[in-house]
């Protein structure tokens, strides 16, 4: 320990000069171990391999959370260490290339947001990229017809707003192919039927969901769904396109009343809380300024949210049936937040944190 009777410039520079030189020695080792975490995900490349590895993640924590202990370090700020450390090995494994047999891959819709990262990132894995768009001059691959599509793709995606999808599939029903057909929407119930339909048929069809946006840097690390509609054998074909993330496998019915919570509530409480702070009549300057730290992080989420694609989300907030009752528990819990005694508040904190605990 450093005994320092008065302080002044000269005797804490020294101790300056060496705190530089310890986080200069902190980002080197995180760059080493980056470099660790890049081959390791090579080999998981090589092997088709899922990124993320909850088991695995848990060890790193309580490894850094046992480091700490005997460092003198909090078991947060331990845990906030290896959470950072951790995500950014994910992301350098994460846009390792993965190649795959090349296949021929049409996404309907692919001058929106998604269609443009599916392009990019089936591209970046070997496969042959056309699209279906409303405007070929913008587009950065071949353009062909459904009818074209249909006959010449392996992979036929369906990236297009939500209300104009089931008219899209029946295009595909209709022509007949061969190939693995699925969308990628947020919302399913529009499209489970002619889905259903599609695989009573014979056609070899799923359903996905990419649980992130346009912005996000690679899967690794992140949700993709992939739902049944009936046709079981294409389901890991359909998962294998998409290697590396979190895959999430459902019957495409039990989307929906999920998705109503972990979307279409989440983003109705942001979106909330945006709009009521816009009705406060305070600018952020002056909210921020006066800013606790739960604040700074609901206005941080918020913020985001309030960022996105407006009409996406507001087909999210209206197409899913099930997202009624999800806001309305919402709306509910808010009003009794206003009248309930103390006894029944307590309880009802220490049931939410309760039910934290159990995942």
């Amino acid at each position: 320990m450093y005994e320092v009777a008065i302080l002044s410039k000269e005797n804490l520079a020294p101790l300056r000069a060496e705190l530089a030189e310890i986080d200069r020695a902190i980002v080197a080792l995180v760059g080493r171990r980056n470099s660790i975490a890049k081959v390791i995900g090579e080999e998981k490349a090589k092997a088709n391999e899922e990124v993320v590895v909850p088991s695995v993640e848990r060890i790193v924590e309580q490894r850094y959370v046992d480091a700490g202990t005997l460092a003198g370090v909090s078991a947060a700020t331990a845990m906030r260490l290896a959470r950072a450390v951790i995500d950014e090995s994910v992301e350098v494994q994460g846009k390792l290339p993965r190649h795959a047999e090349p296949r021929r891959i049409c996404i309907i819709g692919g001058n929106g947001g998604m269609g443009r990262w599916l392009s990019t990132f089936f591209a970046a894995r070997g496969h042959q990229i056309t699209l279906v768009v409303r405007d070929p001059e913008n587009a950065a691959y071949p353009v062909v017809t459904v009818a074209e599509a249909c006959k010449t793709s392996d992979v036929i995606i369906v990236s297009t707003p939500v209300p104009v999808a089931a008219g899209v599939l029946e295009e595909i029903f209709a022509a007949g192919t061969s190939a693995l057909v699925f969308d990628i929407l947020s919302v399913k119930s529009p499209v489970i039927p002619v889905l259903r339909r599609m695989a009573i048929a014979g056609m070899r069809v799923s359903s996905v969901h990419p649980m992130f946006g346009p912005t996000a840097p690679a899967v690794a690390g992140r949700n993709v769904v992939v739902a049944d509609c009936g046709c079981p054998s294409v389901i890991e074909e359909t998962a294998a396109l998409f290697s590396g993330a979190t895959i999430l496998r459902m019957p495409v019915e039990d989307h929906d009343p999920i998705a109503a919570y972990v979307l279409g509530l989440s983003h109705a409480v942001n979106l909330a809380f945006s709009e009521a702070l816009v009705r406060s009549g305070f600018s952020a300057d002056v909210l921020n300024a006066a800013a606790s730290t739960t604040f700074r992080k609901q206005t941080a989420v918020s913020r985001e949210v309030s960022e996105e694609n407006a009409p996406l989300y507001y087909a999210i907030q209206r197409e899913n049936p099930y997202n009624d009752a999800a806001v309305e528990n919402l709306a509910q819990a808010v009003e009794e937040l206003r009248t309930l005694d103390k006894d029944t508040f307590c309880q009802r904190m220490q049931a939410g944190a309760e039910w934290y605990r159990t995942e």
